[in-house]
């Protein structure tokens, strides 16, 4: 994005690393930056409150994002709302000035110069209420911490042989997939018995680092304050009965952001089955087993979040640099914290440095009973500044040990701001090195559902629901995407629409439907959704959607490709239908002369049956008739015209380009839909179709 607002002493620092571009730092050097940035550490969190910018060229009548000379894209709550805005900045002669902030949610405007000002006051926090004493404890009742909680061992970079390019993902750089636990019972999103085991050879496997540095992290000594009061010690149970800590950070009064493996471990049983999480948890004495715990425990958890990518591949010890940028997790509570009313925002794709790692590292200078608050500075490594940002993982020059797992990384601007810029991931014990996923572009649209999230709101937020992939939009000169939607309840509903760009994952608008009766279907085309949607926006060729509904039923993404008229049916998402007896959107004869249907009814019994099938209106969702099949063998099928079915049916279109036809009488075989594309002589399959994800 190009903000690049250092401290002085970060630009110095970042000059003498970078600036004989040593291709492998040598072991002393990097004792050298580690000791150089203990210093800025002491200095880095002792600036003051944040500070307004330089306002004196404020005017959004001037300034676009095509002509700041730099932006930044933030999230946060405020006050308890969900905020997400751009801030662009023009040059000056002494610095970056504030040109103007464009807000993106909860309402899409430019504010004016005061507002601005308000605005930002509101988000540094200045004359947050200070909670009671009665409202800074926090504990749940009956909660009680094992005896037997262990550390989560640090994640590892797995080796690559001398002289071989690591490899790369061959799939598309597509945003990460959300997979949710519900401590109401609900299943995960991607099974952990789908997950395909890559167990690595042990001459591959990252081994234990010899140590190369000083033990130089620091221990906060007052927790009670910002931003050290929002940083928690999470304690964590496996349905194995293992019992391990980690990191992590409140983002709002509901929601904790931390590692993915602290949270879901396929060796361990899958998701955890208990969360404990104490914020500014303090040690008064060294090798004191008792740790203060000033705003006691949290534990009631309604949702577990974290990516389908990581709940694929969880257990492993070690994973290739491109893995970690899916270790993303949050923890949801039913009711909120109380012990503050300040939240760190979320600062998107920065590439400043340094950065401070703040944790609970289980050992600090030999010491294995460590249960104090830690933090480092330290600049961007040259392997994270040369290769890992394409990932979108980044690592820096700090010490790390277990249980420092899902602990933030957070950059301290030039104006004193806090933001939180990523979470550890992985590392090695006094290496000066720990990284992990960068929050940018390409994950922001799930991070800022996880941030924006509250006890009235779906699971994911502001993106929740079925993700749909490679959605065309007007722009768009080869193909077009109509949205097709079925409503397989009683009652009638609507349909939410979330739209993002496809390639930065910025969420740009929603679209809400018409009422879709019950047992209706409708097809809407992605210029009717870019027209109605809420807010002016730059609309991309290509979108990620997430579709959240009322009621229950299916959804498809068919394309028409202009070319040569074909219509095809690219419903992949990341909720799979596997109803085999409803098909939708099946072409009435009003579509014969162009696009004729037929449908394929297959027998997977070991005896004939006869198949009953309803046919209902797909405008209104009305029983248009009913048709009952010839006997059918088993292990056959059948194949029926759509004109066969309205004879025998006897009933006619009546103006219904879309039948929604349904099999009953105990079938236990499966559909097909097949569309005969005439123009270009081709058949396709239209059965394919995605489960909506009700609100």
């Amino acid at each position: 994005m190009g903000e690049s607002l250092y401290s002085a002493r970060g630009k110095d620092l970042l000059t003498e690393y970078f600036g004989a571009m040593h291709p492998s730092p040598s072991p002393a050097r990097l004792i050298v930056l580690a000791v150089s940035v203990t210093f800025a550490a002491a200095s880095a969190f002792a600036q003051g409150a944040p500070r307004l910018p330089d306002m004196s060229s404020y005017d959004c009548a001037v300034i676009s994002a095509a002509t700041a000379a730099s932006s930044r894209h933030i999230g946060q709550v405020i006050k308890g709302t969900y905020n997400e805005w751009h801030e662009l900045y023009v040059a000056g002669t002494a610095g970056e000035k504030l040109g103007c902030i464009a807000l993106m949610r909860p309402s899409p405007r430019q504010l004016t110069a005061g507002e601005a000002r308000n605005f930002l006051l509101d988000s540094f926090a200045v004359g947050a209420p200070t909670a009671s004493d009665a409202e800074r404890n926090q504990a749940t009742p009956d909660v009680v911490e094992p005896d037997n909680v262990q550390p989560e061992p640090l994640k590892r970079l797995r080796k690559i042989a001398p002289g071989t390019e690591r490899p790369r993902e061959a799939a598309p750089d597509l945003p990460p997939v959300p997979a949710t636990r519900s401590f109401d019972g609900s299943q995960t999103s991607v099974p952990a018995k789908e997950r395909p085991r890559r167990l690595a050879a042990p001459a591959e496997r990252s081994e234990a680092p010899d140590t190369l540095g000083a033990e130089d992290r620091e221990q906060i000594a007052d927790t009670q304050s910002y931003p050290w009061n929002i940083v928690a010690y999470v304690s964590v149970t496996y349905p194995s009965g293992s019992n391990f800590r980690c990191s992590g950070v409140l983002v709002s009064p509901y929601v904790v952001l931390t590692a993915g493996h602290c949270i879901h471990n396929n060796d361990r049983g899958g998701y955890v089955t208990s969360v404990r999480i104490y914020p500014g948890q303090t040690q008064v004495a060294p090798k004191d087993n008792n740790p203060v715990r000033p705003y006691g425990v949290k534990s009631d958890v309604q949702y577990l979040q974290t990516t389908a990518q990581w709940v694929q591949m969880s257990g492993e010890e070690s994973y290739f640099i491109s893995d970690y940028r899916h270790d993303l997790a949050a923890i949801e509570f039913r009711t909120p914290f109380t012990h503050t009313s300040t939240f760190m925002p979320v600062l998107y794709g920065s590439s400043s440095s340094p950065v401070t790692s703040v944790g609970y590292p289980g050992t600090i200078n030999g010491d294995n009973n460590n249960y104090g608050q830690y933090a480092d500075l330290g600049n961007e490594t040259q392997d994270s500044f040369d290769d890992y940002r394409t990932d979108h993982v980044r690592e820096f020059a700090v010490d790390a040990s277990g249980g420092n797992s899902g602990g933030p990384f957070i950059y301290a601007s030039s104006n004193n701001q806090r933001y939180l810029v990523g979470v550890l991931s992985y590392g090695g014990d006094l290496d000066d090195y720990a990284g992990g996923p960068w929050y940018d572009s390409w994950n922001q649209s799930l991070l800022s559902g996880w941030v924006s999230w509250t006890p009235g709101s779906t699971a994911t937020g502001s993106v929740s629901g079925l993700r749909v992939a490679s959605v065309f939009g007007s722009t768009q000169p080869s193909v077009a995407s109509f949205l097709r939607f079925y409503n397989s309840g009683t009652s009638s509903g609507t349909v939410d629409v979330t739209l993002a760009d496809a390639a930065s994952g910025n969420v740009l608008a929603t679209w809400t439907s018409p009422t879709l009766p019950a047992r209706s279907s409708r097809q809407y085309s992605l210029t009717d959704i870019e027209n109605g949607a809420s807010g002016t926006f730059t609309k991309p060729m290509v979108y990620s959607i997430s579709v959240r509904s009322t009621f229950p039923g299916t959804f498809q993404n068919a394309i028409f490709r202009k070319a040569d008229a074909t219509l095809s049916n690219i419903s992949t998402c990341s909720g799979q239908a596997t109803d085999g007896t409803t098909l939708i959107n099946v072409h009435s004869s009003l579509l014969t002369y162009g696009y004729p249907s037929a449908i394929v009814v297959h027998n997977t019994s070991a005896s004939a049956m006869q198949v009953p099938l309803s046919i209902y209106s797909g405008q209104s969702g009305s029983l248009r008739g009913t048709y009952t099949t010839a006997s059918i063998p088993a292990n056959s099928q059948l194949v029926l015209g759509i004109s066969t079915i309205e004879s025998g049916g006897n009933f006619t279109p009546a103006g219904d380009y879309h039948y929604n036809i349904r099999a009953g009488g105990g079938f236990t075989g499966y559909m097909q839909h097949l569309v005969n594309n005439l123009v270009a002589g081709v058949t396709t399959d239209m059965s394919t179709s995605c489960a909506l994800v009700q609100q």
